[in-house]
Formats: structure tokens, C-alpha cells, sequence
């Protein structure tokens, strides 16, 4: 049986550490950027941003924010994944919309984007509700089975989790393209927010070096730890 395609990008897909200055055509990097956008998020909230920096000057002073690691200097595109805490109100306002326009609103819909994520996202002003709702959500969750209710930092986390679902299923599709990526998390967070002109909340989730790979690329062997370290059974 012939291998098939998507396990053989996943085999291929390496961090690679220097790159080649060939262009990568935007035809390509379009393919993988709407690739990304199918990667699954919570509640379908989709809280990321592909920032690609394109103006010289931008790029300079991000690869000084990623140290000036060899990935960000050699590479031919240089992409900031950003994470958005905060739009969450404006991307369900979308869903919702979207809904509408193919027919009448079901009401599991209804009832799901216009109470339940208000419940679960709203933090309150600097963040205030959020003890509350997760002190309220452990005492339940004696009881009955009972989710997180999610305190600002909660809500952090989920949008980064998102995020780097995206960010995988990107570099994915890229060495699918026969190109490849290096995904970072080297960099100073607080230069880079100012240097995008992020709002407060929003950050950076990593860079992504993008591009074909060097002959000295790839620096080291794959090293896997024992199955029995990662998959578990009960």
C-alpha cells in the first residue's frame, strides 16, 4: 500500500534551523495559511493571527527580538503567531451571523454562543469575576461532573492551546508544499508585542521561520521518548 501523503509530511516535517533565500511563492504560502485556518479551536473561536512581516526594517528588528537565532536570519519569511484573549465576543458575533445567513437559527445555537460563552469567557472588569467563577465551578465539580468556568488566565490558556493547533496544522501543510518551517519560542515577548503594535490582549505565540531547508538544516536525529512515556492506557 502506498504511504500515504499526510504521514509522509508528518515523517518529513523537521524544525529546521537554516535556510535557503529562495522566495516562498505566495500561492503556496496561501494554501497552507487557509489550511491553518481549518485547525480546530475551542468552541470554534479561532483566536489566532498570522502576522508575515514583510518590511525590512520590521523584519530586522524582529529577528532581534527572536535573539537573532539562524532560523530568523536565514529564513526567507518570518511569521508572528499571534494569540487573541480578547475576540472572543467579536468572532462568536461572526459564528452567529454565519449561522443566520444558511437558515434559521437552531436554538442548541442560540442557546450555546449567546449564554453559555458569555457565562464561561466574561472575566468582569481586570479580571474580577474570574476567582468567582472558578471557585464556583471546584465546589460543583464535587458534586457533578462541572467545567471550568475559566478565570482570565483560563481564558490565556485556551486561546494559546488554539493557537498552537493552528501553528501545527500550518507547518503541516507546508512541508506537504515541500517547504519547512521552525517554530520559536526564543524571543523577547515584550519587544515583540511593541514591535506588532498588539493590543493588551493579545501576544505573541511564537515565530515561524519559513522556507526550504539548508543541507545544514536539520542539526540533529529525531529522538522520540518510549511510546510508554506518551500513550497510556486504562
Amino acid at each position: 500500500m502506498p504511504e500515504s501523503p499526510f504521514f509522509a509530511a508528518v515523517e518529513a516535517r523537521r524544525t529546521v534551523r537554516d535556510f535557503l533565500p529562495d522566495p516562498v511563492p505566495r500561492e503556496v504560502l496561501d494554501r497552507a495559511l487557509d489550511a491553518a485556518r481549518l485547525a480546530p479551536s475551542s468552541s470554534n473561536l479561532q483566536p489566532w493571527e498570522f502576522v508575515i512581516i514583510r518590511d525590512p526594517m520590521v523584519r530586522q528588528a524582529a529577528n532581534a527580538a527572536c535573539l537573532n537565532q539562524i532560523p530568523a536570519k536565514t529564513a526567507p519569511l518570518l511569521i508572528a503567531l499571534i494569540t487573541h484573549r480578547d475576540t472572543w465576543r467579536r468572532n462568536r458575533d461572526e459564528i452567529l451571523r454565519t449561522f443566520a445567513s444558511r437558515g434559521p437559527l437552531r436554538p442548541s445555537q442560540a442557546s450555546y454562543y449567546k449564554r453559555i460563552i458569555p457565562t464561561i469567557y466574561t472575566v468582569g472588569p481586570f479580571g474580577v469575576l474570574g476567582p468567582v467563577k472558578r471557585v464556583f465551578s471546584r465546589v460543583v465539580s464535587l458534586f457533578k461532573p462541572m467545567p471550568n468556568l475559566m478565570a482570565r488566565e483560563d481564558v490565556r490558556i485556551m486561546a494559546h492551546k488554539s493557537t498552537a493547533l493552528a501553528a501545527a496544522t500550518f507547518m503541516l501543510a507546508m512541508r506537504a508544499e515541500g517547504y519547512d518551517t521552525c517554530p520559536m519560542e526564543g524571543f523577547d515577548p515584550w519587544r515583540a508585542k511593541a514591535l506588532l503594535g498588539l493590543p493588551r490582549g493579545a501576544e505573541v505565540n511564537m515565530f515561524l521561520a519559513v522556507g526550504k531547508r539548508s543541507d545544514k538544516g536539520v542539526w540533529w536525529d529525531r529522538v522520540l521518548m518510549p511510546r510508554e512515556w506518551a500513550v497510556r492506557e486504562i
